[in-house]
């Protein structure tokens, strides 16, 4: 199979938009379309679902995409293993993560990897737990940065600990106390965010056993925190995303204290391709890692 098929029909799918695909690889989107199209008719079934909303992989191309993915990723390999060979640090290293990680870690190690190998290229995606999890099964993406749960199929690297924080109003009584309980929490309109994007908060409150009284729901740290500073309702949230400053909103420890563990998740160590393989080395430099 042609490798550039293979990477056109990805890349469409993953940006569900074939106008979006075209602008990334340098296609029109007629030519982007042929070049599927050419790809259906050499496997005999058709790939895309169009719609108005984008598209979508059809039902027998769910069931080849864990193949396809595999001889790109393999293709990919091999072209920087011959590389590497030569003495060349090329390549491109897919990564996924959560948005408070993308803004306040990646920086620092996009700009230390960026100085120390500047031809290979790091694509980044943003996205919450439970999609992120789906790209590392799929083998979308070469490894991810996000939050350890139990049970997780995938080889771990611990960064470091994020402890949970109790977010409200500033006016409200409870923005008195110097640390909160979940059971305090429990008791007022609390805001929730969606456990498909954020697996800890679901743990954290579990693990309390309390029933929080919740009224509204989000995947977002932004709206959550604008919905507590009009007085909605409080919440909990990962301190990475509080470390600055939020007009109209208190925070505070919870007792007994609550974290979560982030760091590096990939599905095979040994089988990294030497770009992804650098970039891991950098990022762990970066943040203080011991190998």
């Amino acid at each position: 199979m042609d490798q550039k098929k293979c990477v056109a029909l990805l890349t469409a799918i993953d940006l569900g938009n074939l106008t979006r695909a075209a602008e990334q690889l340098g296609y029109t989107q007629s030519g982007l379309s042929y070049v599927i199209k050419s790809l259906e008719n050499e496997l005999g079934f058709p790939l895309l679902l169009r719609s108005r909303a984008g598209v979508r992989p059809t039902q027998d191309c769910q069931r080849i995409l864990p193949l396809l993915r595999e001889l790109e990723r393999k293709n990919r390999q091999l072209e920087e293993e011959a590389a590497d060979i030569r003495g060349l640090a090329v390549g491109t290293v897919s990564v996924a993560t959560f948005p408070s990680i993308s803004r306040f870690w990646l920086p620092q190690i996009l700009r230390d990897f960026a100085q120390q190998y500047p031809g290979i290229t790091v694509s980044i995606l943003e996205t919450g737990q439970e999609e992120l999890d789906e790209w590392l099964r799929e083998g979308a993406v070469d490894l991810a940065f996000c939050s350890y749960h139990e049970n997780t199929p995938y080889h771990w690297i611990p960064f470091l600990e994020d402890e949970i924080w109790a977010v409200v109003p500033q006016n409200h009584p409870l923005a008195g106390c110097p640390e909160l309980s979940l059971a305090q929490l429990a008791e007022e309109p609390f805001i929730l965010e969606d456990r498909a994007y954020d697996y800890d908060i679901s743990r954290v409150i579990r693990d309390a056993g309390v029933h929080p009284n919740v009224r509204w729901t989000s995947k977002d740290e932004l709206a959550i925190l604008a919905m507590v500073r009009l007085e909605l309702g409080v919440s909990v949230m990962p301190a990475l995303y509080l470390h600055e400053e939020h007009p109209g909103v208190t925070v505070r420890p919870l007792v007994p204290r609550a974290h979560r563990q982030l760091g590096a998740s990939l599905p095979d160590l040994d089988n990294l391709s030497p770009a992804a393989r650098r970039f891991l080395i950098s990022a762990k430099k970066t943040m203080g890692v011991k190998s």
